[in-house]
């Protein structure tokens, strides 16, 4: 900034001489006194006050306090389950083998029963027969149009195909271990698995057609809903469910695989490598947020070392599982007839738990294996 002194003094014609400008200042003074005692005095000679008309009132209308509606309060989700209808598989077949072990396996997490439907059947059976003639397309799961037995791409172009108006669908397909013991079944398999899991214990579904097991052919099992059967907002499931016993020593071999990134999937990988998977699940339409989740031996102080797996941890956990669902893999086998302990602290949000923070989640459970090891 420049400094004042080094400022010329513009040439101003208005400018004043000190003696004139003390004038002009005297003069002032002088007024403003006079002005101010003529207003004081109302200028002399009547000594009453100089009446002022006052200022016309200023009316206003009264406004209604605007009381703000309040925010509605949350209500959590109610359940609504379908009932149970019976099946006309013949009694001890294969279908009604399968059947009665996954309604078994929905029920102990508390979902609703699925229900036989004959065009549901027609559609796995029609799959069963492509499968057999054109070895399918890229996966068991596929179909290739123009091939002998083609009637839809997937499992929802199927149903429809068939006459069942799915508006969702998924599938399963397993041989039993020891056909046709149903101590280890195609249910049980696929239940000891994380991907075919978690396609079995999607909560909407209602409607299943099943295509039998042979010797030769494994067990088809299409599943789908036109109108889904909906948990409760609080709903939390778990399996193996608390005092299961029986428990499988280690995953089952599946395709796709959840152990991509760390191994092949192989028999031997899956003997050394993992545990049977342990599940959370909250309401369908929620998102499960996991703060810790451990599997303990009995009497010990330590947790298992164990894989989380959820809808997060992967491109491929993206595409195959759900927010709502967390899976725990050991990285060894449990060790045979053992009672272990689990322990899940979490929440759940969304709007069918009734809660804008959501479903606090803290479950703790014990399950005992078997001695059974699928394949090892």
């Amino acid at each position: 900034m420049t400094p004042l002194s080094g400022l010329s003094r513009p040439s101003d014609p208005l400018q004043k001489t000190t003696k004139d400008m003390m004038r002009v200042s005297n003069f002032s003074i002088v007024a403003t006194i006079l002005t101010v005692a003529v207003t004081g005095c109302g200028g002399g000679g009547d000594k009453s006050p100089v009446a002022n008309n006052p200022p016309p009132p200023v009316v206003t209308t009264p406004t209604t306090p605007v009381t703000p509606t309040p925010a509605p309060t949350p209500t959590a989700q109610s359940a609504s389950l379908q009932v149970a209808v019976a099946p006309t598989y013949a009694a001890g077949s294969s279908e009604a083998v399968a059947l009665s072990k996954l309604n078994a396996f929905r029920a102990a997490q508390g979902l609703g029963p699925l229900n036989q439907n004959a065009n549901a059947d027609l559609a796995s059976k029609n799959h069963a027969a492509y499968v057999t003639t054109s070895h399918s397309g890229a996966t068991p799961h596929a179909e290739v149009a123009g091939k002998p037995g083609f009637t839809g791409v997937d499992a929802m172009d199927r149903l429809i195909a068939a006459g069942y108006p799915a508006k969702s669908a998924t599938e399963v397909i397993a041989f039993s271990m020891h056909f046709p013991s149903p101590d280890a079944h195609a249910i049980d398999n696929l239940a000891n698995t994380v991907y075919h899991r978690a396609s079995m214990m999607y909560q909407g579904m209602t409607t299943v057609g099943i295509a039998p097991e042979t010797q030769d052919s494994p067990l088809y099992v299409a599943i789908g809903l036109t109108t889904p059967q909906v948990n409760a907002g609080d709903y939390v499931g778990m399996y193996p469910a608390n005092n299961q016993t029986g428990v499988w020593l280690t995953h089952s071999v599946e395709s796709p695989n959840p152990f991509y990134q760390e191994m092949a999937m192989s028999q031997e990988a899956m003997c050394t490598k993992t545990s049977a998977p342990v599940s959370l699940t909250s309401e369908a339409s929620t998102t499960l947020n996991v703060t810790s989740f451990t599997v303990t031996e009995e009497r010990q102080a330590a947790p298992l070392d164990a894989r989380l797996i959820t809808k997060a941890t992967s491109t491929q956990d993206n595409m195959y599982l759900t927010p709502n669902v967390a899976f725990l893999v050991g990285k060894a086998p449990f060790k045979p007839n053992t009672k272990y302990n689990v322990r899940f602290v979490g929440k759940a949000t969304g709007a069918a738990t009734g809660s804008n923070t959501g479903l606090a989640i803290e479950k703790t459970w014990t399950f005992a294996t078997g001695a059974f090891k699928r394949g090892c």
